[in-house]
């Protein structure tokens, strides 16, 4: 049986694998990353709840790195510019 420590402890881990909160700049960010079964992550948008595109690129199967990079460009394109 897990204690409440080790339970609070996976739940944040999937909370932060699902792009956890934004920052409290004031930013509407409109994607989220999604831990899939097999691994790898897909990103997608918050509302629609379907997966990001990036021209006729679906952000999906993506690794951990490759989708930290994603949600930052897409949730930030004017800082993906600099």
């Amino acid at each position: 049986m897990k204690s409440k420590h080790e339970e609070h402890a996976l739940t944040i881990s999937v909370w932060e694998s699902e792009g956890g909160a934004p920052d409290r700049s004031g930013r509407l960010y409109r994607y989220g990353r999604r831990f899939e079964g097999d691994g790898t992550y897909t990103i997608y948008h918050v509302f629609t709840g379907e997966a990001a595109k990036i021209g006729p690129w679906e952000m999906v199967g993506l690794s951990p790195k490759n989708a930290a990079r994603a949600l930052r460009i897409l949730n930030n394109p004017q800082e993906a510019s600099d």
